[in-house]
């Protein structure tokens, strides 16, 4: 009995840790992040509804009106009440002219290319977005890990420093400035912690997560090359943006045409049956019956529609924008390659004349203070050099790689991921 209780307890706490223990992780890298938010992201599935919203449209253009049925009644019961009597049913149906069904049909599959086009824009920059989350996280993180290196150093020394004090070997001064500076640096780290679960939760927003579910990034910040492929005509082809002003001007182009078709309404021809029994002196009762077409023209007196002159002006608005947002791509082009370039350089340069050089500085200074030729404060003062030495590495390392990401995508060169 007393070995089932031991057994019965073990399993118990296992139990009990294994409901203790986190659930898994979900571990992320750049493109699965951009491939997550394109399936799961709220914002997006509201835009592609739009979509659907233009078919809905589309399908009822280009259709034929209701056909309209008549009926008429009438008699003499109120005047001389001789059982005289008429009456009359027709079906009519209206048939427009110059094909303005057709251009109807026209408008309506425009709309739809034009709510694909806005899909495939929202996609793009969310994609984007999320790369720039990302990138984010990793800077927060890289900022807390260089600090948390120079901690471990710093803590070492402080103990170093702790045991040459009971020695009398240093003042206790310098143990406390050791300690003082190690909890700075703790406490830096704790924001930079808050910072880095700030950045997560921005990424966990547009990738359409939950914020209960972990993260852990599968890259680290590095550099990007970026990519060396010039500016062409299929960039303009690839970029949403831009198609959506040449589909703005075939629109207006399209509305042009149904608003000339739609200058003579629509001919209405019809079928009716009318029957009638009348009295007339001295011939008597007679009965006629009639079966025949009817056919009706409305006259075009409306001839000016000031609704081409709006399209025309709408077309020529489009074709500026088009024009606007072609420099606009090319002057991005530039400007991120020149930066993603640029910034390459820098970071080469500062790696080894800066931040190399700062953290030989600070060891030398370490060995000086071994040896009673530095003391505490010219130790910290190169600790402190180095740290913000690297600190401006982070962020210049985050620059290069956001600006070839930019690059990237103002080329359209993005990873055709499923939409």
């Amino acid at each position: 009995m007393k070995k089932f209780l031991i057994i019965a307890a073990i399993c118990l706490q296992f139990l009990a840790l294994a409901g203790e223990q986190k659930k898994p992780a979900l571990g992320l890298s750049r493109k699965s992040a951009v491939e997550l938010a394109l399936r799961n992201n709220q914002d997006l599935k509201a835009v592609k509804e739009g979509i659907n919203a233009a078919r809905g449209r589309a399908s009822q253009s280009g259709r034929l009106d209701n056909p309209v049925l008549g009926a008429e009644y009438g008699n003499d019961v109120l005047f001389s009440d001789e059982g005289e009597y008429s009456v009359k049913a027709s079906i009519s149906q209206k048939f427009p002219l110059f094909g303005r069904l057709a251009k109807e049909r026209d408008v309506g599959n425009i709309d739809i290319k034009l709510a694909s086009l806005e899909y495939e824009d929202a996609c793009r920059k969310l994609s984007l977005d999320v790369e720039n989350a990302y990138l984010d996280a990793l800077e927060k993180k890289a900022v807390s890990d260089a600090r948390c290196a120079l901690l471990k150093a710093t803590q070492e020394l402080a103990k170093e420093l702790k045991a040459a004090s009971e020695k009398a070997e240093v003042s206790a001064l310098e143990v406390r400035r050791a300690e003082s500076e190690s909890s700075k640096l703790q406490i830096e780290i704790m924001r930079d912690e808050v910072d880095f679960a700030a950045a997560l939760s921005r990424l966990k927003v547009l990738i359409g997560v939950s914020p209960d579910v972990d993260i852990n990034l599968a890259e680290k910040l590095a550099e990007i090359p970026p990519p060396t492929e010039k500016f062409s005509r299929r960039t303009l082809e690839s970029r949403p943006d831009w198609q959506m002003y040449s589909i703005a001007e075939e629109s207006a182009n399209a509305r042009i045409a149904l608003l000339k078709a739609g200058r003579f309404e629509d001919v209405e021809v019809g079928v009716f049956f009318e029957a009638s029994e009348s009295v007339d002196e001295p011939v008597g009762k007679s009965r006629e019956k009639v079966l025949g077409l009817s056919f009706s023209v409305p006259l075009p007196f409306k001839s000016y529609d000031g609704g081409i002159e709006e399209q025309l002006s709408l077309r020529k608005q489009a074709q500026a924008r088009s024009a606007a947002k072609e420099n606009q791509i090319m002057a991005e082009i530039s400007l991120y390659r020149l930066r993603a370039n640029k910034y390459a350089q820098i970071l080469k340069k500062h790696r080894a004349e800066v931040e190399e050089v700062s953290w030989e500085i600070y060891g030398e200074y370490l060995t000086a203070r071994r040896e009673a030729r530095a003391g505490i404060a010219d130790v910290f003062g190169a600790w402190q050099t180095h740290l913000q030495m690297k600190l401006t590495g982070v962020s210049i390392l985050a620059e290069q790689a956001r600006n070839s990401i930019a690059l990237k995508y103002a080329l359209a060169l993005e990873d055709k991921n499923e939409k």
